[in-house]
């Protein structure tokens, strides 16, 4: 059995959710594919753009990088600061991993969010969309995550 991770980073608001996922490669289609193995926020206001890389840090903990399979980022609408500081930090972990980063609009995350009942946290909903494109094989350009500011 071969266990990797996932990472999501949802930075378009004041708060800061990250989530993990372990996800099983090697199990069958009728079991759940992926666990959620940690997930946590932080109220940060201005100061996200200071604390991402510690808590990023200190959240990841003792889990290698190579271990993780892709990666998913809000890509807006929201924050500009804070959305250009998450998109640029998923893109630069994805090329230096040689893994792929989905970006997933905020309306899409909410939709998500919203199917289950209760509602799941937006970090969730945004791994759990990056998720099932990733099972489908679907990987995205360095393009298809740029940070969205206007609809």
């Amino acid at each position: 059995m071969t266990i990797s991770f996932a990472l999501a980073l949802h930075t378009t608001t004041t708060k800061l959710e990250l989530v993990i996922a372990e996800i099983n490669q090697n199990s069958d289609r009728n079991s759940q594919i992926y666990n959620i193995y940690k997930q946590q926020s932080w109220e940060l206001g201005r100061e996200l753009s200071v604390q991402l890389h510690d808590c990023l840090s200190m959240f990841v903990g003792d889990l290698p990088w190579t271990d993780f399979a892709f990666l998913a980022i809000a890509t807006g609408i929201g924050s500009f600061t804070g959305t250009r500081i998450g998109v640029v930090v998923a893109r630069t972990l994805g090329e230096q991993l040689n893994i792929p980063v989905y970006g997933i609009d905020c309306e899409t995350i909410i939709t998500k969010s919203q199917q289950s009942s209760p509602p799941m946290p937006l970090s969730e909903s945004l791994l759990a969309i990056a998720y099932e494109q990733w099972q489908a094989s679907i990987y995205p350009t360095w393009q298809d995550v740029l940070p969205l500011y206007e609809s």
